[in-house]
């Protein structure tokens, strides 16, 4: 690391990194720190300089630092909110827009709210974006007012143009994002969702920040839905904090003295701890799912001998499923990223022969034994295909390659 001083007139610090040191301080900024981070390039020649943006990313806009940011094999969370307020005939109406890109979910909500924006701030708490878009300038009080609300979460506030809080091109780049469903009408202005009239404009000017249709693997990848906030605890900022449910920002949660998901997490995969973060976050009110939940945990804790299993041999071995589905539909993906989920598919009949044992809970059954047989057999042709083609007596040197026998013209070489 250097530092120097350029000076032609006026003198401007600058600082010169490597490579490693500035993946890890571009990292810091975006997700540590939640820094907006804008990258120039010198277009120009060695006499006459000229620079230009080329590069930049937000908390919630990660998408050029793609490469750079999950390189670590780990999906990191990059959700974004935008939030618009209308009228009806007597209450404030507030409409919320939600894209995790990652999940491939587009969600969108609408309520009432008080003066405070209490329900607002609730909300935020429960679905944790990184990012908030609001139309408009720091000139409406009731800019300022979201802007407090938001920024008590920990969650960055981005101005945007109030007509990317509309409507126009709606229809059409919803019709390319959402995956419909076989024999669905192939009409996104038709789905219930897009009723709500002031939530969908907030949804437009998300489409329209993260640039979604100007990538193709985004295409019939997303799905479109309500968000239920209702079936949550109501949580403020203030409750969070008071007690203590989420480490302070820049504190990891493997740190357990610090919250009460460091004192609960001894999850052994990326999808764990990120599942259990959000169920933090989301307390649950029906007492049906309650009861469900308690159930396949007094299944787990009465069976030490699968419990065991689990954690000690499967669990550890599971990468993030997430970010090598990511890089599958961005084809980024390696023949070393292809044997990863092979090795997983192939932990599948052995995840099920661990719970599935004679007297076990009907529940635990339901929820989680029956989806893993469904996917054994989805899958089959994955692994098919794989033995295939991946020449599996050289995986063990760390080299994956496609066997010779595949193609006539890899005979030849």
């Amino acid at each position: 690391m250097i530092i120097c001083v350029i000076s032609e007139g006026k003198q401007i610090q600058s600082l010169v990194l490597n490579k490693l040191s500035f993946e890890s301080f571009v990292r810091n900024l975006l997700l540590v720190k939640q820094y907006r981070v804008e990258i120039y390039v010198n277009k120009g020649t060695s006499k006459f300089n000229d620079w230009v943006v080329e590069y930049k990313g937000s908390p919630g806009n990660l998408t050029q630092f793609e490469d750079l940011l999950f390189s670590m094999d780990v999906v990191l969370s990059s959700s974004v909110i935008a939030v618009k307020i209308g009228k009806d005939t007597k209450n404030k109406v507030v409409g919320v827009g939600f894209v995790d890109v990652s999940e491939r979910r587009l969600c969108v909500c609408e309520f009432s709210d008080d003066d405070h924006f209490s329900n607002l701030e609730a909300l935020v708490v429960q679905v944790g974006p990184k990012e908030c878009l609001l139309p408009g300038t720091n000139g409406s009080q009731e800019f300022v007012t979201i802007k407090k609300v938001v920024e008590r979460s920990g969650v960055l506030v981005t101005p945007r143009k109030k007509t990317e809080f509309s409507t126009d091109g709606l229809a059409q780049d919803l019709n390319r994002l959402i995956a419909f469903k076989k024999g669905q009408q192939e009409n996104a202005m038709a789905m219930p969702e897009t009723n709500l009239t002031t939530a969908v404009c907030a949804l437009n000017a998300i489409i329209k920040f993260l640039e979604l249709t100007t990538d193709s693997s985004n295409f019939n990848q997303f799905s479109l839905s309500t968000m239920n906030w209702s079936q949550y605890v109501h949580l403020d900022s203030a409750a969070v904090k008071a007690l203590s449910l989420i480490p302070p920002p820049g504190v990891t949660t493997t740190q357990a003295h610090h919250s009460v998901i460091g004192l609960m997490d001894r999850c052994k995969t990326p999808q764990g701890h990120r599942l259990l973060a959000q169920w933090m976050k989301q307390p649950l009110r029906d007492l049906n799912t309650i009861v469900e939940r308690q159930e396949i945990v007094r299944a787990l804790m009465d069976d030490l001998e699968a419990r065991q299993a689990l954690t000690q041999e499967h669990l550890r071995r599971i990468p993030d499923i997430q970010a090598l589905a990511r890089r599958l539909l961005k084809k980024k993906v390696t023949m070393q990223d292809l044997y990863r989920i092979y090795q997983v598919v192939k932990k599948l009949p052995q995840l099920v022969k661990c719970l599935d044992t004679p007297g076990q809970s009907a529940t635990l059954i339901n929820v989680l034994v029956e989806p893993l047989k469904e996917l054994l057999t989805d899958m089959l042709k994955f692994q098919e295909m794989i033995e295939s083609t991946i020449d599996m007596d050289l995986v063990d040197r760390g080299e994956f390659l496609v066997k010779p026998d595949f193609d006539d013209d890899l005979q030849g070489e």
